[in-house]
């Protein structure tokens, strides 16, 4: 008989000490675990992008030189706004070259946040919308 009841100890001790380690595990896990999942939430790379993409849009639109730089004008009022909107700041700097039949745009954007400084700069010709 007490051969039996050490078998039964051993088997409930085993359950026992598993039980308490797997709690003690879960305890634990939190704080082990880096979460990295608020950087896919940030707004701002994909606010900046989108400016970058709708920026060539805008550039390849214009019909001449003038609607170009009115075209642009305007863009960065309206990015200006949305930026309120978010609590952003974005600045957003664009300089044409000598415009005739074509030309050239550098463009600066920075989208600025308490959490995140995010920046792009390129050059645009038009009419075509090529980055350079």
């Amino acid at each position: 008989m007490s051969h039996s009841r050490k078998g039964q100890f051993f088997i409930l001790s085993a359950v026992a000490i598993i039980t308490i380690l797997y709690f003690v595990s879960r305890w634990l896990e939190p704080s082990t675990v880096i979460d990295t999942s608020y950087i896919v939430l940030l707004e701002e790379p994909f606010t900046l992008d989108n400016i970058f993409e709708k920026t060539v849009n805008v550039v390849t639109a214009a019909d001449d030189c003038t609607n170009l730089d009115y075209n642009l004008l305007e863009y960065k009022d309206f990015i200006e706004d949305f930026a309120l909107d978010k609590n952003y700041r974005i600045y957003f700097d664009y300089a044409i070259s000598e415009c005739s039949t074509s030309a050239t745009v550098n463009v600066n954007i920075s989208v600025l946040s308490d959490k995140v400084k995010a920046q792009k700069s390129f050059v645009i010709s038009w009419p075509n919308g090529e980055i350079i």
